[in-house]
């Protein structure tokens, strides 16, 4: 359809509206001599009128509903099915073939799991004790919210199209597989097996790489990713770091153990450091991160120490584990949404 046919008749109508109004001209209204409706039991309206009337809310109804279809896209099946016991969605068991609405809880119970699929993005298997609703299913973005337990994640979609929300952040998959885990206390970690998954809560954001994990809490948001073959002592320093209690002695120790233990593979960890670090810590921080992997010739201590978001993901991208540009096209994305 081009120009404001459906307005004023301008430029030229769409060949279903053109079906319509060939179809619907028998009952367009006709000019008439005006009849004093006559006064019975009660009043009744002449039946030329009452037809014209509901000719045109017919029309009306019927133009209103192919308007509104025009433009919009077919909404991906969100299907549901029982793995083990007797999940439930708004506390009724689900039976074979049911559809997950937005807006409902899927709960799991100690013995029972779920299994989600949506059409084209991936599977979500959801494992006991879980509480998991939808928040919206459209073409190209796709957010779920697990407020309780586990879920294990397939996803096969394009970066950036599925995401999952935690109470303290939101699990942007960009190409991956991935167990997230959300304690009673409401604090959520990601385990990464393939791909990468970006974490963001206000700004605060951490890139979580196959292999690594990163815990998430209420009110702080995404901590410091790290890999999951560091020492028990390496992930309580990050810890230490991450929560920001500690007293400067203390704070400075955990920092120390973090840059003593680092390995090559470690700069991702390092990299997250450099912006929640501040003063002599980022320079050391820096120092140590150079020496695992040389920064590009770009990026300057200087632009670092000021916090350069283009450094930083500059020097993201050397260490080889996938470009920021998918991430920021997403959350540029998100935000206009």
């Amino acid at each position: 359809m081009t120009g404001d046919y459906l307005w004023n008749r301008s430029g030229e109508a769409d060949a279903t509206v053109a079906d319509i109004e060939r179809l619907m001209a028998p009952f367009a209204w006709q000019p008439r001599e005006w009849r004093e409706p006559v006064a019975t039991t009660g009043h009744r309206w002449p039946l030329p009128f009452v037809a014209s009337l509901a000719a045109s809310i017919a029309i009306v109804t019927g133009l209103s509903s192919f308007v509104g279809g025009l433009g919009r896209e077919s909404q991906p099946a969100v299907a549901v099915a029982r793995l083990e016991g007797s999940p439930t969605i708004a506390r009724a068991p689900i039976h074979d073939g049911q559809a997950l609405a937005t807006g409902r809880w899927l709960e799991t119970d100690g013995t029972s799991k779920a299994l989600v699929e949506i059409e084209n993005v991936g599977r979500i298997e959801v494992q006991p004790s879980s509480r998991l609703s939808l928040i919206r299913s459209r073409t190209g973005d796709h957010r779920m919210h697990l407020a309780r337990g586990t879920v294990q994640a397939v996803i096969v979609s394009p970066p950036g199209h599925f995401s999952m929300s935690t109470p303290s952040s939101t699990a942007v998959d960009l190409g991956c597989v991935y167990t997230m885990t959300v304690g009673d206390d409401e604090v959520g970690l990601v385990q990464v097996t393939a791909g990468w998954v970006g974490f963001e809560w206000r700004g605060r954001e951490s890139f979580i790489p196959a292999g690594a994990s990163c815990v998430t809490r209420p009110k702080l948001g995404p901590g410091t990713p790290y890999y999951e073959d560091t020492s028990p002592a390496f992930r309580a320093a990050l810890t230490t770091i991450d929560l920001g209690r500690s007293s400067a002695v203390e704070r400075t120790a955990a920092i120390d153990l973090v840059l003593n233990e680092s390995r090559t593979r470690d700069a991702v960890t390092l990299w997250h450091l450099l912006s929640r670090v501040d003063g002599a810590d980022r320079d050391r921080v820096f120092t140590r991160l150079a020496a695992l992997v040389p920064p590009p010739a770009n990026v300057s201590r200087d632009a670092v120490r000021n916090g350069s978001a283009e450094a930083l993901d500059a020097w993201w991208n050397a260490l080889d584990l996938g470009t920021t540009s998918w991430w920021r096209t997403w959350t540029q994305q998100w935000r206009e949404k």
